[in-house]
């Protein structure tokens, strides 16, 4: 039989298969597409990256006259991008070959060949100098210019991946003699509403957020504002408070009501150069807590959140001395308590005994606070109308028969709730609570939100509350109050350990969150996305007859279950958590992976994590790897994904625990393909690893192990919050 064709037929294969693996092990650079260029007298053909560049979300250089890395030095023509994208002045003389550039107050002088630059006089040395690159194919010749060094000087964010020049726009600023770039550019929120500043956006030097003085306290926040340009000092008063603020110029100390205190950073007179204004700067965070307001800063919106912690304080300037027969109300003070979103006031009267007969009463939107006869009002100041959200004014009224009104008018319909102990009387004003489901337990005496714990069994729709004490003849002489279509069923009993236990039956799956009033203890009750900031699926992998891998009598399901559930589940046991976490199995008991994926829909998650040990025939397999699928990483909320979410646990888990880097992957496991949420499968360690035994079956690792898991958690909601 003749074989020639045969043969040539291998011959042909084996070479093919030689080209293929010549281009294989070539050089990266080398497999670039080739671009001829002449350069210094010299025509080459160019195989290094070449960069197109994106100003914003709009591309500047295109794939005609791509940027080229020139000695390291990312170089793009300078027309293109700098001139036409970013609008810089230039002015080019090919006499002497000198590039002049102006932008934001600088200018930039450059020499075709030289490193030598001057920025705005000063001499400066280039990482590369300007250059004459003729695109040869394309018959044109452009100056190319190094990139970053003039974004840097022009203030402008400058990023370089492998084939993209992406530059954002910064703030460029002048302070004592220095010139700084900010890349934040934010805006303030004062009392819940959003302000953009005209003379200088929120900015941040080095890591201290700061604000411009006279736009936020004088325009925005409206309190009195004083500035001596001779001797450099700023006075804020904020009457509400009775809080003077006084900073001096480039100090690092300040003075509060006369005494002095230490400033993070000091306050600047800062210039931007884009507008070659001075504007007067204070650090936000410690200026606004002297001034007693709260500070709150987001990273990922660029907004610095202010709000009034003090409303008002008011006090008699000259009150008279208890008689025994006239309740005179010498104080009245009005705060925003953010924990319980309501204003919180309080009336101090000199007779205890009349401030106790004191009634409130709610009709629509108006609370009334009604002080019984011989009482009078000391104070001279009768109304207050800049309150945010909950109320629009309050107001003192005195009706003639000696009886002292206070009227709060809400900007809806308000609940209440109050005390009085002492000859003080204390109202919250919050909020209607609209829904169906809340329940009312009124307060045994001496208990507070301390004394009471809870467990969520949501398996069952149930959920208890544990109440130190026994308090059964209470309950049965205060009934509880139920308020609910979904609630089906209230009990309580006294528990073993001689405390009271509260069931509550739901009809469905429901959230719920535990409050302190001064009288009662309110459960709200609803769908988990209507009450919790964040939600997160815990799933400890296998169990039941599952036991996952084995090693040495070592159930990887009994570690599972051990670090996510049994040590985790105290981080998430407050009354009231912003952040609620449910678990798809609660003991040892086999789940489908079909229903621990649906589970997180089931519940209203926002991520979804599964704990699982891996195991290898070889004992020198040791470390951790987290796993995400492909088929579910779409971006999500403030743009998280599956991915990203792998990358935080991989880094901290490694970096925390000491394990070995094996590091992020993709595969199609079921609970992570088929969630619908952003979700991950971590595995830890190697149950059969030669190192990674002793550690997983150590209860030290183990508990650092569950911290390190609810840290990143918490982590994630900071970096990418959900917006509820």
């Amino acid at each position: 039989m003749d074989t020639s064709g045969n043969r040539f037929g291998k011959r042909l294969t084996i070479g093919i298969l030689f080209l293929i693996g010549l281009v294989l092990f070539m050089p990266a650079d080398s497999r670039a597409a080739s671009l001829k260029i002449k350069m210094n007298g010299k025509t080459s053909n160019y195989r290094k990256t070449q960069s197109t560049v994106r100003y914003g979300t709009k591309k500047v250089l295109n794939k005609k006259f791509k940027g080229l890395t020139i000695k390291g030095t990312r170089m793009v023509p300078y027309v293109d991008v700098f001139k036409k994208g970013l609008k810089v002045k230039v002015k080019y003389k090919s006499s002497s070959k000198k590039l002049t550039m102006t932008k934001n107050g600088m200018k930039v002088t450059m020499t075709l060949g030289s490193k030598t630059a001057y920025v705005n006089g000063v001499k400066r040395k280039l990482p590369t100098a300007p250059v004459k690159v003729k695109y040869v194919k394309k018959k044109q010749t452009k100056i190319l210019v190094p990139t970053k060094f003039l974004c840097d000087q022009f203030g402008f964010n400058y990023k370089a991946s492998s084939s993209t020049i992406t530059i954002t726009d910064a703030m460029l600023l002048e302070y004592n003699d220095t010139i700084k770039k900010s890349s934040v550019i934010g805006k303030i929120s004062y009392n819940d509403k959003e302000n953009t500043l005209s003379s200088m956006p929120v900015i941040k030097l080095g890591s201290t957020v700061y604000i411009p003085a006279e736009e936020t306290f004088k325009k925005i926040v409206g309190i009195e504002y004083s500035y001596d340009a001779g001797l450099e000092t700023l006075t804020l008063k904020n009457e509400a408070t009775r809080a003077t603020v006084e900073l001096q110029m480039n100090q690092n100390s300040c003075k509060v009501n006369g005494v002095t205190k230490t400033l993070s950073t000091p306050m600047y007179m800062i210039k931007r150069k884009d507008k070659n204004k001075n504007v007067l700067c204070v650090p936000a965070k410690t200026v606004c807590k002297y001034l007693g307001y709260s500070y709150e800063w987001n990273k990922t919106k660029s907004v610095v959140s202010i709000h009034d912690v003090v409303y008002f304080d008011w006090k008699a300037e000259n009150a008279p001395a208890p008689d025994g027969i006239t309740n005179y109300i010498t104080e009245a003070k009005a705060v925003y308590n953010r924990d319980m979103n309501c204003i919180s006031f309080t009336f101090k009267g000199s007779d205890a005994a009349i401030m106790s007969q004191a009634s409130v009463v709610r009709d629509g939107q108006v609370v009334t606070v009604t002080i019984p006869a011989a009482s009078q009002y000391c104070m001279d100041k009768f109304s207050f109308s800049k309150f945010v959200n909950i109320l629009d004014k309050f107001e003192v009224v005195e009706d003639g028969s000696g009886n002292v009104v206070f009227q709060m008018t809400g900007l809806n319909s308000t609940d209440f709730a109050f005390s009085s102990q002492d000859g003080t009387l204390i109202l919250n004003i919050m909020s209607q609570f609209t829904g169906k489901d809340a329940l009312k337990i009124m307060k045994p005496s001496g208990l507070t939100i301390t004394d009471v714990t809870n467990q969520d069994l949501y398996q069952s729709n149930t959920f208890k509350l544990f109440i130190r004490g026994n308090h059964i003849d209470f309950l049965n002489a205060n009934p509880i109050i139920v308020s609910s279509d979904v609630i089906s069923d209230v009990s309580y009993e006294l528990g073993a350990d001689g405390n009271t236990v509260i069931t509550v039956k739901t009809t469905k799956l429901q959230g719920y969150k535990i409050y302190n009033k001064p009288d009662s203890f309110v459960v709200t009750v609803g769908n988990p996305r209507e009450i919790y900031k964040n939600i997160v699926v815990l799933d400890a992998g296998h169990g039941g007859y599952d036991n996952g891998a084995s090693h040495k009598g070592t159930k990887e399901k009994d570690l599972n279950f051990k670090i996510i559930y049994t040590l985790m589940k105290d981080y998430f046991s407050s009354n009231a958590p912003d952040t609620k976490v449910y678990w798809t199995r609660t003991s040892d008991v086999f789940i489908t992976l079909a229903n621990r994926a649906a589970f997180a829909s089931k519940v209203g998650a926002d991520l979804f994590i599964s704990l699982h040990m891996n195991s290898a025939s070889n004992s020198s397999a040791n470390g951790t790897e987290v796993y995400y699928s492909p088929s579910n990483n779409s971006a999500r909320f403030s743009g998280i994904t599956s991915k990203s979410m792998a990358t935080m646990f991989k880094n901290n888990l490694v970096s925390n625990l000491g394990m070995n880097n094996r590091g992020v992957k993709s595969a199609g496991f079921y609970v992570i393909k088929r969630n619908t949420v952003p979700a991950v499968l971590i595995e830890l360690g190697f149950l059969s690893g030669s190192s990674d035994y002793s550690k997983l079956t150590s209860q030290t690792f183990q508990k650092n192990s569950a911290k390190v898991i609810y840290d990143t958690i918490n982590q994630l909601f900071e970096t990418y919050p959900t917006g509820r």
